[in-house]
């Protein structure tokens, strides 16, 4: 639905002027701390990577999570809810919410939208343009996502009111959509707890 929002308010009216995906979308990046040292490691913060990506929208839970401690010794800051992130090594150009702060390993792109260009239409420009970008490739398969590959892409000239107004419109779609995937990793952790009990009678 979000995807039918966005291209009639978007691709079927979108002007004429281009400019580049980063003149509207700031690229940020991630960092691993140093896995040897323990107190880093087994925290309370998600640490985003390739592997985390789903078939939902968000990312509530990662495979790794990182201590207080762990954070401040990597170059990858705590991005907040509705943070983009894209895949730039591995599976190339794979997008995931961020459903909770988390931070994010060196593999992956955090997007945020320039000049108050909202959460929601960032996600969604995104997989427009990563889409446009594997077409472009005629099927070859990209081994890594750079900055300039971000820097060269050319794309419309979004309205920034017309952005805000996509934001306002699918908003209750994706708290819906968050909702639910809250519910099924709450319902998971407990199908997982109860299983453990029962196993170990």
């Amino acid at each position: 639905m979000a995807d039918t929002i966005f291209f009639d308010k978007f691709i079927k009216e979108s002007s004429n002027n281009t400019v580049s995906f980063t003149d509207i979308v700031q690229l940020m990046g991630g960092g691993t701390p140093k896995t040897e040292i323990g107190d880093y490691w087994n925290g309370d913060i998600p640490f985003f990577t390739p592997k985390d990506v789903s078939d939902s929208p968000f990312c509530l839970s990662t495979e790794k999570k990182l201590t207080n401690e762990g954070l401040n010794n990597c170059s990858s800051r705590l991005y907040p809810p509705y943070t983009t992130f894209v895949t730039c090594r591995g599976t190339v150009g794979n997008l995931s919410m961020a459903g909770v702060p988390m931070a994010m390993n060196q593999s992956c792109y955090a997007l945020k939208g320039k000049d108050d260009y909202p959460p929601l239409f960032v996600y969604a420009f995104t997989r427009y343009v990563i889409a446009t970008m594997k077409k472009k490739a005629s099927g070859a398969v990209f081994s890594a996502l750079v900055t300039r590959d971000f820097e060269m892409e050319k794309v419309f000239l979004p309205d920034k009111g017309d952005a805000i107004h996509f934001q306002n419109l699918v908003y209750p779609l994706f708290c819906e959509i968050l909702s639910n995937t809250k519910e099924i990793q709450l319902l998971t952790e407990l199908k997982g707890g109860l299983l453990t009990q029962i196993s170990s009678r």
